[in-house]
């Protein structure tokens, strides 16, 4: 045990007397370890932030589409698309799924007061403000007899008040949507960004039955019909119910392939959270490169290190050091090294994610793992790239190295 503390103690003088080269040294290191923790915080950042949002939809809903296919760049539908016979055939039948709304969608131009604008108008039934949680800060939802009666009413965004109406209240004032004047009857609470960036309040919402008679011309088909499930306990059964309903109304055979698609809450959350878990992996992989980097530079300076003390290391050996001490020497510097700067690394990736939070206000929380992985990372670099300068050393003839000059 003595024997090792010497030798810890010869270790320790060695790296103090180049303090300068030392630190130089283990910048690699730092900046890997910081690099590693702030990646994989900001992917857990991100993931997490996807997940609220899509929680904050409730954990009930449910999309059904028209299957689709992609070829030669574009989707492809497989089956006949999502229509007015298949939301009747839900809405009599179903029993999980006590709210629906047909959607329909399409890029329009916006004209208000101030000017004119470019988004998208949602076609939808009185229901969806339900089902997907959308509250009305001033005037009205969308009513039933609006659906009915294909009345050209209107709630409008955030951002399109903002655009088109700034200093007005929007309320029982005219829009014009692709030159059809509607009318605007609420004023959807504000949102912000989306799950994938998108302004959640550029958007317009009208009556579906209102946007196929004046936009499209035709009632012949939906984007797609959004269900909310009686409650989270029962979506798998809203999901079962579902695809036997649409497998009735397609007419297709038992043995055949559905031709439509349903996505649950559940599903989503789960979908986003593998695509944000694979690129917060490539990005922590992307970042260890430059531990790789700092640990060729930790090996490189021990080397030079050898080569500087060739005669003190022939002395040591010639007065009776074993080569395990040798080794044991030349490793544990390599090792302080590299553990010295994967400790200023982890306080660097904890203070640059504080001040990410602070500059964009996305908020990193430090995952404790990612500590864990850097910190054992640099470890591991330390004795991966130090072990070949230390075996060099140790294996050097005494004779040969009190010669050298």
């Amino acid at each position: 045990m003595r024997r090792f503390l010497k030798i810890f103690k010869v270790a320790f003088q060695a790296i103090n007397k180049n303090r300068t080269r030392s630190l130089l040294t283990t910048l690699g290191i730092i900046i890997g370890v910081g690099a590693v923790i702030m990646t994989i915080s900001a992917g857990e950042g991100a993931t997490q932030q996807v997940q609220d949002q899509i929680s904050g939809l409730g954990t009930n809903l449910l999309m059904i589409n028209t299957k689709t296919e992609h070829r030669a760049g574009m989707n492809v539908r497989m089956g006949r698309p999502i229509d007015k016979k298949d939301f009747d055939m839900l809405q009599k039948n179903s029993v999980w799924m006590p709210k629906l709304s047909p959607m329909v969608a399409s890029g329009v131009q916006a004209i208000g007061p101030n000017g004119n604008k470019s988004t998208t108008v949602y076609g939808v039934s009185q229901e969806y403000f339900d089902i997907l949680s959308r509250d009305i800060t001033s005037g009205d939802a969308l009513t039933e007899e609006d659906v009915k009666t294909a009345r050209k009413v209107c709630v409008i965004g955030e951002t399109i008040r903002k655009e088109l109406f700034s200093g007005l209240d929007p309320i029982g004032r005219k829009i014009r949507i692709n030159k059809v004047p509607f009318t605007i009857v609420g004023l959807l609470k504000e949102e912000g960004k989306g799950t994938m960036g998108q302004d959640q309040d550029d958007m317009l919402i009208a009556p579906y039955t209102t946007i196929q008679d004046r936009l499209y011309g035709h009632r012949r088909g939906y984007n797609m019909i959004m269900a909310s499930a009686l409650s989270e306990d029962h979506i798998v059964d809203a999901e079962i119910e579902a695809t036997e309903l649409l497998r009735e109304s397609h007419r297709i055979l038992s043995g055949e392939e559905d031709d439509f698609e349903i996505t649950t809450q559940i599903e989503l959350q789960e979908i986003t959270g593998n695509v944000t878990g694979i690129l917060t992996i490539i990005l922590g992989a992307i970042a260890s490169i430059s531990l790789i980097v700092g640990g060729i530079g930790i090996m490189n300076i021990m080397l030079v290190s050898v080569t500087e003390r060739t005669r003190e290391i022939g002395t040591r050996l010639a007065i009776g050091a074993r080569e395990s001490d040798i080794l044991t020497q030349f490793l544990i510097e390599a090792i302080v090294l590299s553990l010295a700067g994967g400790v200023l690394g982890v306080i660097l990736g904890i203070i640059g994610n504080q001040i990410i939070y602070k500059i964009t206000d996305f908020f990193i929380p430090t995952a404790f793992y990612s500590v864990l992985i850097g910190f054992g990372f640099s470890a591991l670099v330390g004795v991966a790239f130090g072990y070949f300068p230390a075996r060099k050393a140790a294996k050097l003839n005494p004779i040969d190295a009190l010669r050298y000059e």
